[in-house]
């Protein structure tokens, strides 16, 4: 019996006015949204390739007289995500490169500079029909599944049979679900097609298992709103309520709450930007650097005040000796401090935002769509996750240019107690065509579900809790 009441749900959707034009919708927006996006991923892996190519003849090109200069800026650029192409996520927020000097990091341009102007209203992208599109389709698919029976009588007629409740719902739910699953499927591996048509890189490393997550994942979102449907249409006595209650539920799920958590966030923990924090350190960098160089102007003052005048430049003179100690003291001193409370200042920021971002998470996995489009881009390498890799390979990546090359250049500046300064070189062999490249490490997808528990979490929440709901409901239904 459970079969044929699967059978009579999908009947009843396939000859409607909803499955066609769903089907249209979904096989038309679905792989043209996808089409267009690869033809943007390839022009921008083409942008890539000629700024690395444009780098690294601009590194080969670089003298010590540029580096002593200060005026060597070597840049790490990140490659697009394959998978943006399913959502941009963060794609077009991020930094395209980072510039790496002697004064530390600064953020280049973003890719949203080369957007056209209707991404102003968001890109069209997979993730972002599945949101606003077929979740409203699934609820409006799911409004008359029991509702519709109420007002026609032919539910009370089904209960008479002595049919067992839950084969009823189950077999109602499985049976609409199917019908508004299909063209979905059909869409999704129309798209697919695309990109392979394309020579998209489908078949290659985890490819083949991340897509197959990507299209699990919008599988379940789709049947939690469609169960979340269900559950409005059991608790209403006339379809027209379910679709007012279903309008109002969207709203709230889609456009008010994903937005509402990084709102209250955004006033709970107000966070300077990274612009401003580039500031305080160079400030900060540039402080230290005339507190250093007062202090050795008056240390070579006092060592070398009374002293021949040759001694200076005698290596084997003592004053030579004793400056060069108290030199590489007051340097190593300087160093240290000056990691130090740099380093402060980034933590400090680091820990201001990590507390603002898991309070917006939080309350936006209020919403199922939120914890969908998260788990999504965390998977298409354009999310949370892959913003906090780029952030830690920019900090290793400096780190490591700084012994590689900008240690190897020691710029002593001092300024005597009378305003005179002065300022001395010292500068080890450096071979500029072995620099280290900047590389992100590939993120697992282990990482992936670990770090998206909570959205996991929040999904599974929104299929089951709504099921139970509607059960309990359409047990307690009243025919008489």
């Amino acid at each position: 019996m459970w079969k044929t009441i699967v059978k009579k749900e999908i009947l009843e959707n396939i000859l409607s006015y909803r499955f066609p034009l769903f089907g249209l919708i979904a096989i038309l927006l679905i792989p043209l949204g996808m089409y267009v996006n690869q033809l943007d991923y390839v022009k921008r892996v083409r942008d890539y390739d000629e700024q690395v190519r444009l780098a690294g003849e601009a590194v080969s090109s670089f003298s010590m007289q540029d580096l002593m200069a200060g005026t060597v800026a070597i840049k790490g650029f990140r490659r697009p995500a394959p998978l943006s192409v399913y959502t941009r996520g963060f794609e077009g927020t991020l930094p395209l490169y980072y510039e790496f000097n002697q004064e530390g990091t600064k953020p280049g341009e973003s890719s949203s500079g080369e957007e056209s102007i209707l991404s102003i209203q968001g890109k069209i992208d997979f993730v972002f029909l599945i949101q606003m599109v077929l979740s409203l389709v699934g609820l409006l698919f799911a409004s008359d599944v029991i509702a519709g029976e109420k007002e026609a009588g032919t539910l009370r007629a089904m209960l008479s049979n002595r049919l067992p409740r839950d084969t009823i719902l189950t077999g109602k739910i499985a049976g609409g679900y199917l019908a508004l699953w299909a063209p979905f499927a059909a869409a999704f591996l129309a798209g697919l097609l695309f990109l392979i048509l394309g020579a998209f890189p489908v078949f290659g490393g985890d490819m083949p298992a991340k897509i197959l997550i990507i299209f699990l994942a919008a599988s379940v979102f789709l049947l939690a709103y469609f169960t979340l449907g269900t559950m409005i249409s059991a608790s209403s006595a006339k379809t027209r309520t379910a679709l007012v209650a279903i309008l109002l539920v969207w709203t709230f799920f889609q456009l008010i709450m994903p937005k509402l958590g990084d709102m209250l966030a955004a006033i709970v923990h107000p966070i300077r930007t990274e612009t401003q924090v580039s500031l305080e350190k160079s400030l900060l960098a540039g402080s230290l650097g005339m507190e250093t160089a007062r202090e050795l102007g008056r240390q070579y003052d006092l060592i070398f005040g009374s002293a021949p005048k040759e001694s200076a430049d005698d290596t084997e003179s003592p004053e030579k000796k004793r400056w060069e100690a108290v030199k590489a003291g007051i340097e190593q001193e300087a160093k240290e401090r000056k990691a130090q409370q740099l380093g402060a200042i980034d933590e400090t920021y680091r820990q201001q935002k990590r507390r603002r971002q898991n309070l917006a998470l939080n309350l936006s996995l209020i919403s199922p769509s939120a914890a969908f489009a998260r788990f999504v881009a965390d998977v298409c390498g354009t999310g949370e996750l892959e913003r906090t890799k780029y952030a830690e390979a920019v900090q290793a990546h400096a780190g490591t240019l700084d012994g590689a090359l900008f240690s190897k250049v020691k710029r002593t500046l001092m300024v005597h107690p009378g305003g005179k300064t002065g300022l001395s070189f010292s500068v080890q062999p450096i071979n500029f065509k072995t620099l280290p490249q900047f590389t992100i490490v590939p993120t697992s997808l282990g990482d992936i579900f670990r770090a998206n528990w909570k959205s996991l979490l929040s999904l599974a929440f929104w299929l089951i809790a709504p099921f139970a709901a509607a059960y309990v409901r359409f047990i307690k239904y009243d025919v008489r």
